[in-house]
């Protein structure tokens, strides 16, 4: 009986531990650890609740609170959307949506919305869009850099239609009113060819989806197979994309097994993303600019680490950092969860990377690379020129 009794009150007191950590979990859901920032937390939310003129729902109290705590990091890549945002961001990623077809970042320096590469083929480049714009107004309204969702959602609209944007030019620092017309953009990011006569092969990459890994695999083969003797890389103006697919891409010249790049957490946890395909022994040389950031700066990196590759261009834009996106109802949260490292142990955080040959280029002629001819473009013609030599 005393044995069955101590069994009994030993359960009793785990029930009431597992009660009360639950109840805490309810009742303090972000996660307080001091007592007096709880309280007041619940005081000024509660008061809010209870004395505001007007009902409004729960569920939007709950969203804007998750949406102030993480920006409460001032970081600009940690952020909760949700509903009509979480829903673009969606088509945003599949590649395929309405708009006018740039990427663009919250400036937090100056809390502005900035250009980081206009979309190959789309209207944002064919209106002059390059990295370093900023965007000041959007159908006739001033937007800041922490308004950003918004001034995207009035970017986006129905084929055919015409959204006004005003911008402030990065290289000559005039306001400048553009009027852009928006289509549907099927974003395609792998675009490959053999240089007119030459033996180089050539293959762009616009941004780093799930298909693009599979897509350059393809591209490189065929490319190699219709008698290419070396590759020109031009990463120019690709803002990033998935770690795995950036992985994908490295592996066909990096060591299988060899570290393509790896990340380290706040507690020092360390992750390895290390090489996985076939090698391809062949000259390379990658093509960089200011819009070349994340994903493109970890292929770059890679591959000037281990001398795989002859880097021309400008500096890279310097992202040097990871996020972590899941679903969370109808919300999507974006955490940002690491530093990236190149496998020399290089971070390129707000640095970037400096090519090996740097070739600086007009900003007006990187929002037309496809219009351009070899002469034109002086980092291309740069390319041919190095392979040319180190193939003979």
């Amino acid at each position: 009986m005393y044995i069955k009794k101590r069994v009994l009150i030993v359960c009793s007191v785990l029930l009431i531990v597992v009660t009360a950590v639950l109840t805490v979990g309810l009742v303090n859901p972000f996660g307080f650890t001091n007592y007096l920032d709880f309280i007041k937390f619940s005081t000024v939310t509660n008061t809010i609740k209870n004395m505001y003129y007007e009902d409004v729902p729960m569920s939007d109290y709950v969203n804007s609170s998750i949406e102030g705590f993480a920006q409460g990091t001032e970081d600009a890549y940690t952020n909760y959307i949700y509903g009509e945002e979480a829903d673009e961001y969606m088509e945003d990623v599949s590649g395929s949506f309405d708009g006018i077809g740039v990427y663009i970042e919250n400036n937090i320096e100056d809390n502005t919305i900035t250009v980081v590469s206009a979309i190959s083929d789309t209207p944002a480049e064919k209106v002059g869009l390059v990295s370093g714009d900023k965007i000041l107004k959007v159908a006739g309204v001033s937007y800041t850099g922490e308004q950003i969702n918004e001034a995207v959602r009035n970017m986006k609209g129905q084929t055919g239609t015409t959204v006004d944007i005003e911008v402030l030019k990065a290289e000559s620092g005039e306001t400048v009113s553009l009027t852009v017309e928006r289509q549907h953009i099927n974003v395609k990011t792998v675009k490959s060819k053999i240089i007119d006569g030459t033996n180089i092969g050539y293959i762009s990459i616009s941004q780093f989806i799930e298909s693009t890994g599979d897509d350059f695999n393809k591209a490189l083969s065929k490319l190699t197979s219709d008698g290419a003797k070396s590759l020109v890389l031009d990463l120019r103006n690709n803002p990033g994309g998935y770690i795995e697919a950036a992985v994908d891409v490295a592996s066909n010249f990096v060591k299988s097994g060899e570290d393509v790049v790896y990340t380290l957490d706040k507690k020092g946890n360390r992750e390895d993303y290390k090489s996985n395909g076939k090698q391809y022994y062949i000259p390379v040389t990658v093509l960089i600019n200011q819009g070349s950031a994340s994903a493109s700066e970890i292929v770059t990196g890679a591959l000037k680490d281990y001398g795989l590759a002859h880097v021309i261009g400008e500096k890279s834009y310097g992202k040097g950092i990871v996020q972590s996106v899941f679903g969370l109802g109808d919300g999507i949260v974006s955490v940002t969860i690491a530093r990236y490292y190149t496998p020399n142990g290089t971070c390129i955080h707000k640095l970037g990377i400096e090519p090996d040959e740097t070739v600086p280029m007009e900003l007006n002629k990187y929002a037309n690379l496809d219009n351009l001819t070899l002469e034109e473009d002086e980092q291309l013609s740069a390319a041919v020129n190095y392979l040319n030599s180190v193939s003979k």
